[in-house]
């Protein structure tokens, strides 16, 4: 005969439940700070005012739009919660989540199946209830929506003063904006002059902005210069006084990304909109020499993603240019080398090209221009083409037009 057996019930352990809060304005003000402190401090009190929650942290964006997702706080957030730091997050609306509605479901949806729930104080809805889905994609659609009217008023506001030749972009380095016009600041507008001197004097936006650099000066926001940025600055028609507005257009709502403008849109020139910092001789002559050393060879001003090698050196079989490529050794060190374009397709090396170090093309460039540090410009101004044969013969054409032939293989051996 069975018997029964009394037991007791395990005592069930109550954990605390991670709460976080996400808190965000769109525009600085001078009243927004005040704004973004007062929910940060309702949602801190809030949180670790009430019995079974610990406090997780109140995480924040200020001066970013819910029209994209890149936001710093936004993300830190989400990354917590993916760790298992956080059970609950609190947010006053869905358009302080987010205002957009794919986005707003991607989120939702990877937040409900790692089981983080979302409560929206203001439209009192959780994503934890049967009809949460439902009710935020309808309500997400008509935050999107209200963003893109604004958008839209703001772009026509822009367009506007556009028109009347108004500019929408305020910040130029060398000037200063009261507000309502702009004046010439003293101190950054004797770098820029330097620039485009140094330019005309045969000297490379990447040296110059190397030279900045040691001689301890600094951007505007107190970092180094770059030579991307001073190439800017030289077919920046500001400078001359003028100004093209409307260059650029985003291409849709939440994106940072901008498009150049080729017609979509209307341009509007105006001029003498702002002082000159550089007279329009000196302008047009920078110009005409930036035009000068492209047409030697296509993208070959140094910068980016090109080089003063870049289009320099041509196949003799096939005519092709030859191409910058990266070689790993065993030992884990790489080292760059030029090969012809037909090789580097991969079906083959039907012209028998040789592949040509970096390094070892630098040093024969040097010896023949009799340059002991041999500087970007002085390839681009020195050298017409270098023409490589299989054999490993180049002839180096100068720009006044002698030809120097060298032997790469013998060169390459002695190095």
């Amino acid at each position: 005969m069975g018997t029964m057996r009394r037991i007791t019930a395990p005592i069930e352990k109550k954990y605390a439940r991670k709460v976080a809060a996400y808190a965000r304005i769109s525009m600085e003000t001078e009243r927004s700070p005040k704004s973004l402190s007062l929910q940060i401090s309702y949602y801190s009190d809030l949180i670790q005012s009430t019995p079974g929650w610990e406090y997780a942290g109140v995480f924040y964006d200020s001066g970013i739009s819910g029209t994209t997702t890149r936001r710093a706080g936004f993300q830190e957030m989400l990354q917590k919660s993916r760790t298992g730091h956080i059970d609950l997050i609190l947010t006053k609306s869905i358009s302080r989540f987010t205002r957009n509605t794919v986005d707003l479901l991607t989120t939702y949806r990877e937040l409900k199946r790692i089981g983080v729930e979302v409560r929206f104080e203001k439209e009192n809805i959780s994503t934890f209830s049967a009809d949460g889905e439902l009710m935020l994609t309808l309500l997400a659609s008509f935050a999107q929506a209200e963003s893109e009217q604004n958008s839209q008023n703001v772009k026509w506001a822009i367009r506007r003063n556009y028109a009347r030749g108004k500019t929408n972009s305020h910040w130029i380095y060398g000037y200063d904006w009261d507000g309502y016009r702009f004046t010439i600041n003293e101190s950054e507008a004797k770098i820029v002059k330097e620039v485009f001197d140094a330019y005309l004097a045969g000297i490379s936006p990447d040296a110059m902005a190397c030279r900045l650099n040691q001689q301890g000066i600094c951007s505007r926001g107190g970092g180094r210069f770059y030579g991307s940025v001073l190439r800017r600055w030289l077919e920046n028609e500001r400078y001359a006084g003028n100004q093209m507005m409307q260059k650029t257009y985003t291409t849709r709502i939440g994106s940072s990304l901008q498009a150049r403008n080729t017609g979509e849109l209307p341009k509007y020139w105006v001029e003498h909109c702002l002082p000159a910092i550089i007279p329009a001789d000196t302008f047009n002559a920078v110009q005409a020499e930036i035009a000068r050393r492209r047409e030697v060879g296509w993208a070959r001003t140094p910068g980016g993603r090109f080089g003063p090698l870049t289009h320099l050196i041509h196949c003799s079989e096939c005519g092709k240019h030859y191409h910058r490529r990266t070689k790993r050794k065993k030992s884990g060190s790489t080292y760059k080398y030029w090969w012809c374009e037909t090789a580097t397709k991969g079906n083959g090396n039907p012209c028998k090209a040789k592949q040509l170090r970096e390094k070892t093309i630098m040093r024969i460039i040097s010896t023949v221009l009799g340059k002991e540090k041999l500087d970007s410009e002085d390839i681009i101004t020195g050298i017409d083409h270098i023409d490589a044969y299989p054999s490993g013969q180049l002839h180096i054409v100068l720009t006044d037009s002698i030809l120097i032939p060298v032997d790469y293989v013998k060169i390459r051996k002695e190095c």
